[in-house]
């Protein structure tokens, strides 16, 4: 099964890539969202880097795919912005995506030729087995091709792939059920009980999109007690092979980093096919429920203000920590690093007015036809806002390396 969804996806890669190259272009208004560019690149070229990164996250989640230039000058504005900041794997993350969209990775008024990473990943070597480049300063140029050369190396793509696959050895699925089921006996899960619970913001200090506070019930279900370990995700992508070799993690204890929902969510359909268990994302109001409880606290492990020795965030580390770590980042049932170290993937469609309609009973987000958001909770290593109701919206297919994510079990 999963041997031929990985087919589809290599094909829809290699037509966007040809696509993105073809020199096809979109026009779009530009409406606001060059002049909030404009003062980006002042508070970049200040060395304001820590206070505009989430500023140009927030404009990447509201641009379109139609505003192709300012999208890929965004990515590598936050790229850079990264790479100052010491990121360097989410600044090069950064910069292939704005490479993608633009003819010339360059931002006009910002000196990126001075960043190292920048110039290692543009103009280097092969990076993580992605395009390839010649030599500082000779870039390859793009070509374009008409629409028949598209559908020409469409067809010759579609037909290498069926006499390819002929030729590759099949994991057998005795090995994959192995795998799985190791995997499934790592996990540790926590009952939450059926019943209800409020959510939303409890204190009057969130955004508008948490209001109003509402009674939610849900069903009973377990949830993982750790977020997925990177070990646990490179067992998966062993014998599926359909994951992009972007996602990582510091050692196989630490939580697995840049994975999109998409890819969270075949790991959940391989465990349920293996295991023959029933295994999900959490919902958004599973994942709150099991963050605060049923006491009303403000964050996972009860009201005191968050500090370094409580979770991993804020930049307390700079990094992920080992899953568990923070002994007291423990929420109302024992559920653990749901206050910091990732920011955790919910299954839920993004709506700002939803809690003002959501049912009473396992609510489970926006309709998917009405939106392409989806929803992270929880703070991660760098963020400082460790609230339980604390959400934000991203597109489902992005990824970075502070989005992580743990699953349920449903009873």
């Amino acid at each position: 099964m999963f041997r031929k969804s990985q087919n589809y996806k290599i094909i829809a890669i290699v037509l966007a890539i040809i696509f993105f190259q073809s020199g096809i272009e979109i026009h779009a208004d530009d409406v606001d969202h060059n002049k909030t560019l404009s003062i980006l690149k002042e508070k970049y070229n200040s060395g304001d880097y820590e206070d505009i990164i989430p500023e140009l996250e927030n404009l990447l989640n509201v641009t379109g795919e139609e505003f192709r230039m300012i999208r890929g000058e965004l990515f590598l504005l936050l790229g850079a912005s990264l790479e100052q900041t010491g990121k360097k794997e989410e600044a090069i993350e950064n910069y292939l995506l704005g490479d993608l969209l633009l003819d010339k990775p360059e931002i006009e008024g910002v000196d990126l030729n001075s960043l190292k990473v920048y110039r290692g990943t543009l103009f280097g070597n092969v990076i993580s087995g992605r395009r390839v480049f010649e030599k500082v300063g000779k870039r390859k140029t793009k070509k374009k091709f008409p629409y028949f050369a598209i559908l020409g190396v469409a067809a010759i793509t579609v037909a290498v792939l069926v006499l390819f696959k002929k030729k590759v050895k099949e994991v057998p699925e005795n090995i994959s059920k192995d795998y799985a089921e190791e995997v499934f006996s790592e996990i540790e899960w926590i009952e939450i009980p059926a019943g209800e619970f409020l959510m939303g913001d409890n204190v009057g200090t969130g955004d508008y999109d948490e209001s109003p506070i509402h009674n939610v019930y849900l069903d009973s279900y377990k949830i993982s007690k750790y977020e997925i370990t990177y070990g646990q995700y490179s067992k998966f992508d062993k014998v599926n092979k359909n994951v992009r070799a972007t996602f990582g993690g510091r050692g196989d204890d630490y939580p697995v980093t840049s994975i999109n929902l998409e890819e969270a969510r075949q790991f959940c359909l391989w465990l349920t096919e293996m295991n023959n268990k029933s295994i999900r994302i959490p919902t958004e109001a599973q994942w709150e429920k099991a963050a605060r409880g049923t006491d009303q606290r403000v964050y996972p492990w009860g009201n005191q203000e968050p500090d370094c020795t409580i979770a991993n965030y804020n930049n307390c580390s700079g990094n992920t920590s080992l899953v568990g770590s923070h002994p007291e980042d423990r929420s109302y049932y024992g559920v653990m690093d749901m206050g910091g170290n990732m920011t955790e993937w919910v299954s839920d469609g993004y709506g700002e007015d939803y809690y003002s309609i959501s049912p009473y009973s396992n609510p489970t987000g926006a309709d998917y036809n009405d939106t392409d958001y989806r929803i992270l909770r929880g703070a991660d290593f760098s963020s400082s806002d460790c609230r339980a109701s604390n959400r934000t919206p991203v597109y489902h297919y992005y990824s970075r390396g502070t989005y992580g994510f743990r699953i349920v079990m449903l009873n």
